[in-house]
């Protein structure tokens, strides 16, 4: 597979501007409901059971199926693997993935054919962890970053190179990678002869997360049939530092440069939940829900760096660091519309099986800036050609082997995004785990394993006429550890 994202997530500088690319809209639509260590455990397949606080995000229907109030309060614990090569690196993350109320209310007089009870909650819900670190090399590349600075840049005299592209290919001028030749000042030299060959390496460091916070109504009536409406405020908190390194290995006076990119992204947003849950019998449960859009309000701080080092000296120095003004940028973004059918089954009060399938459409995300309408209409326009609609699976397995205690398994599928048939980066989860329930208080511990192969360039730009500067595929494997133990009250 092979996924065509520019070096270190940034794609398009005019300006002091930074321009959002179709992999961020990506990160912040792919959301996992799963902040119980119940819900976790069963692989999320909550749609059409209810009775748990993660169901909220995926049902609110779920609200109604409680029978008495309850506290819930999930620690969890993470550890991230990512593996390219010979190269592997790992982050250990702890934190709180869930912390809900339920309050139930019932009427004074009520019959069996009636409503049952009226129930809120509020709580938060943890929807993904972007902490993570990871390595990648590129040995002998037959092409450089360099050589898109230059095609950036011919043709633009200093003050022009500083007004068009600052963040860059200006910090290259200023580093000595990028010298106006002696017989036009707008056309470029490379420290490097054309059949130099460069080892490249990449790191990442991520951090982050998504949550929602839920305000949730639902309703029960005759026991058969359930009722939930929820609003949800979801919060984006992502930084990531990445630097890119090229190295000379011949006797040339170039030693080696870096290009260090910084961005911090923060947003909140709003979306509206509703949903249903119907029990033809004691044993079936059938589930359906809509999610609205999250509509988000958005905000980028990011800083770019350039530092050169050469085995001979330029100027009276033989190292060089350039970096660009901290700025800032607000847009707006609005993930996709979400649907989920769910359904379950309860045999003998003894086990349950539960399965749901979310249907979503990527290619329905969007960016937008209120101040100029056509800032992202590229960006935009790549996100309906390079994504589709999927189906995402969830199923879950519940055998009670006592009053006391249950065993729990789940597996859940995320489909692939991309249309490309050159490109799957779906993926499955797979969990276990366990619960106590001891009068009021219950006790729910659970392990999830997931296993995502990424293929992805350094860069790679097209400059028409054939003039295409590509760095070659690069291979990454990320694997996810997750543990997570809930303590709840009811009363």
């Amino acid at each position: 597979m092979k996924r065509y994202i520019t070096l270190l997530f940034l794609t398009i500088f005019t300006g002091i501007v930074y321009a959002q690319t179709a992999d961020d809209a990506l990160r912040y639509s792919q959301q996992h409901y799963t902040g119980t260590a119940r819900s976790m455990a069963m692989g999320g397949a909550f749609g059409a059971l209810g009775g748990d606080f993660s169901s909220i995000g995926i049902n609110p229907a779920g609200l109604g199926v409680y029978q008495s109030s309850e506290f819930t309060f999930t620690p969890t614990m993470e550890m991230r693997k990512s593996t390219s090569g010979n190269l592997d690196d790992e982050k250990f993350t702890f934190g709180i993935s869930n912390i809900g109320y339920v309050g139930t209310i019932r009427p004074r007089m009520k019959s069996n054919g009636g409503w049952q009870n009226f129930n809120f909650g509020i709580g938060y819900n943890r929807l993904n962890n972007f902490r993570k670190s990871s390595l990648s090399k590129v040995d002998n590349s037959p092409s450089s970053m360099l050589d898109i600075f230059k095609a950036n840049a011919d043709g633009f005299s200093k003050n022009q190179l500083k007004a068009k592209y600052p963040t860059v290919e200006y910090l290259a001028y200023e580093t000595y990678l990028l010298n106006p030749s002696d017989d036009d000042p707008t056309i470029y030299e490379l420290p490097i002869p054309p059949t130099e060959r460069l080892n490249q390496r990449k790191s990442i460091e991520e951090k982050g997360h998504m949550s929602e916070f839920n305000i949730a109504f639902g309703a029960n009536y005759a026991h058969k049939f359930y009722i939930g409406a929820s609003l949800g405020i979801q919060n984006i908190s992502y930084k990531s530092t990445a630097r890119f390194t090229e190295s000379s290995f011949s006797n040339s006076d170039f030693n080696n440069y870096y290009l260090e990119e910084y961005v911090k992204t923060s947003g909140i947003g709003a979306n509206f939940k509703i949903g249903m849950i119907y029990k033809p019998n004691q044993n079936i449960r059938l589930g359906a829900s809509l999610h609205t859009p999250t509509f988000f309000s958005m905000e980028d701080e990011f800083q770019n760096e350039i530092a050169s080092h050469f085995k001979t000296a330029i100027d009276g120095h033989s190292n060089y660091k350039a970096e660009s003004l901290l700025s800032t940028y607000e847009y707006n973004y609005r993930t996709p519309m979400k649907a989920t059918l769910s359904g379950a089954v309860v045999l003998a009060k003894k086990m349950i099986i539960s399965v749901d399938y979310e249907f979503v459409d990527y290619s329905n995300a969007k960016f937008k800036d209120n101040d100029y309408p056509d800032e992202f209409t590229t960006t935009n326009d790549i996100i309906k050609s390079s994504y589709e609609s999927v189906g995402n699976l969830r199923a879950g397995l519940e055998y009670r082997v006592s009053s006391a205690l249950s065993l729990r398994g789940g597996f859940a599928n995320f489909g692939n995004p991309y249309k490309a048939s050159s490109i799957d980066e779906s993926y499955n989860i797979y969990s276990t785990g366990f619960g106590i329930r001891q009068g009021n208080f219950f006790f729910d511990a659970a392990y999830s394993y997931s296993d995502r192969d990424e293929s992805y360039l350094y860069y790679d730009a097209d400059f028409g006429n054939g003039n295409t500067i590509t760095s070659d595929l690069v291979k990454l494997e990320d694997k996810n550890h997750q543990m997570r133990l809930t303590f709840g009250f009811k009363f």
